[in-house]
């Protein structure tokens, strides 16, 4: 970063752009995208290769003047403290991509590219606070990611390009994508649960039903409230019925 970003608005200059690339789930989507490459010795290159091509391309197309990439590192993290079965569903990665993200990191050195990383957090966690900080120093930013979970940082100066869709949403987009604003996508996310990270969510309620749940009543705090007078409503209906239950049911015999 610039020590100083408000000199180019100071100075009437465009203002400056980060962009923070999601590393770790880059390397999987490159591993499981292209299968079979190896060094002659046969060490696997073909995560290491998918994400270099992917960074390559940014940097060609996009031409970042800063630019960070995030990866997780290995060990639990502070969720696993507050819920201890968090992503206690998945495998462990498969060792021949473990053994190609020291590659993707010096790939990063090579071509100049700070590297976030910051044990007991994820590459999310480093996104989501640089983009935060990178927004009360003027930045605008570009979150280079796939993963739903982020969209709920799109707002005023942050979009999110999809390198594997090559599509960049700002929050229009968003509404339009994922059918719900940013500000709502973690609502959404809060009722329907998350199956890859063993995240659980309201029983019978999936992805089309939390958002058309959060599209009508609001946000998560307003739909546990409308559920909740829903309830007592059901409540007071079948106390009504056992009252008339335990009368005989004269008073409808009368009418």
């Amino acid at each position: 970063m610039s020590p100083d970003p408000g000199y180019h608005a100071r100075m009437g200059e465009a203002t400056k752009t980060l962009y923070l690339v999601d590393g770790t789930a880059q390397m999987f989507r490159a591993y499981f995208a292209i299968r079979g490459l190896s060094t002659p010795d046969g060490l696997p290159t073909n995560a290491v290769y998918g994400f270099t091509a992917t960074l390559r391309k940014l940097i060609r197309e996009e031409r970042p003047e800063y630019l960070a990439v995030a990866f997780d590192l290995a060990g639990a993290t502070f969720r696993e403290a507050k819920y201890a079965d968090y992503k206690a569903n998945r495998p462990e990665p498969p060792e021949d991509l473990n053994v190609q993200f020291p590659y993707a990191r010096q790939v990063c050195e090579v071509l100049d590219i700070p590297v976030l990383e910051l044990e007991g957090y994820e590459a999310d966690d480093l996104i989501a606070t640089f983009t935060r900080e990178g927004r009360e120093r003027g930045f605008e930013i570009v979150i280079v990611a796939s993963d739903k979970d982020l969209l709920q940082l799109v707002g005023d100066g942050v979009t999110c390009l999809n390198p594997s869709k090559e599509v960049k949403l700002d929050a229009d987009g968003v509404r339009e994508s994922f059918g719900v604003a940013p500000e709502h996508v973690r609502d959404v996310l809060g009722l329907m649960g998350d199956a890859v990270d063993n995240i659980p969510g309201v029983p019978g309620v999936g992805e089309k039903t939390a958002k058309d749940l959060v599209s009508s009543h609001g946000d998560l705090d307003a739909v546990v409230e409308r559920a909740g007078r829903f309830v007592d409503a059901l409540v007071a209906r079948d106390r009504m019925l056992a009252a008339l239950d335990a009368g005989g049911g004269s008073a409808l015999d009368d009418a």
